[in-house]
């Protein structure tokens, strides 16, 4: 069938790939699997190998074909709206680049996440594990860091899809490690300090949930963060200790 553009269809025919792919998903006693955007299943006919697979799929007329041959495990729906496993689960997929960050956010915030592999844009894996001062490093660094750790399985260049994309793609490896102050307003915070990204962050802050400039200044100087700083060099320790004074 033709890839579909609207869903950002780029199918994998790589098969060594598909097997460091299976391999690191590492299935533990009692967890299911949970994979997002089967596609033509090439992962799919691996993954039922391993044990109790949902694999949700956008794509109607995919989803069909692939039900023939898999059964009731595939299900039509959008990843971004269908419920989550109520069970332990591990993620795996190689996810549309037009969505793939709004699924790997969603997906990592679940108390019942034991692991997520995915292919993603190398842009977005870059993100992921940069660090602060790095070029990529930002607010989707920060959201990832409150929940998972993170490491690069592998790079593949676009000649491992059909149709070939116009980028590299990186599978990328993610465990939980949800910090204990995870939270809705440190998210708003970490948001609103890479809005303006040149900005100094005293800047970005001011008037963020309506503290004044003096009010900022005086939280980074309880939470010792220099008042000149920008975003992009606070780890998420200092982000929680300023939300700390801040709030």
């Amino acid at each position: 069938m033709i890839p579909k553009k609207k869903w950002g269809q780029n199918f994998l025919r790589n098969r060594g790939a598909v097997d460091k792919i299976v391999n690191a998903i590492e299935l533990q006693p009692g967890e299911v699997i949970l994979e997002i955007g089967p596609g033509q299943g090439v992962l799919t006919e691996k993954l039922i190998t391993l044990g109790e697979v949902t694999a949700i799929e956008i794509d109607p007329e995919l989803a069909g074909k692939l039900r023939r041959k898999f059964g009731d495990c595939i299900v039509n729906a959008d990843a971004l709206e269908v419920p989550l496993p109520t069970r332990p689960f591990r993620a795996v997929g190689n996810l549309p680049y037009n969505v793939g960050t709004p699924i790997l956010r969603r997906v990592i915030a679940d108390p019942n996440f034991r692991r997520a592999v995915f292919m993603l844009q190398k842009e977005v894996a870059d993100r992921l594990v940069a660090r602060p001062r790095d070029a990529q490093y930002g607010f989707l660094t920060l959201y990832r860091e409150l929940y998972a750790s993170a490491r690069i399985l592998m790079k593949l260049d676009p000649g491992s899809f059909h149709p070939v994309p116009k980028v590299r793609s990186a599978v990328v490896v993610l465990d939980p490690d949800r910090k204990p102050f995870a939270s809705q307003e440190l998210i708003d915070l970490i948001s609103a300090a890479f809005r303006m990204r040149r900005k100094k962050l005293v800047n970005n802050l001011t008037n963020f949930r309506n503290h004044s400039r003096e009010e900022v200044l005086a939280a980074f100087e309880r939470a010792n963060i220099d008042a000149g700083a920008r975003a992009e060099e606070l780890s998420l320790d200092d982000f929680a200790r300023l939300h700390a004074t801040l709030e």
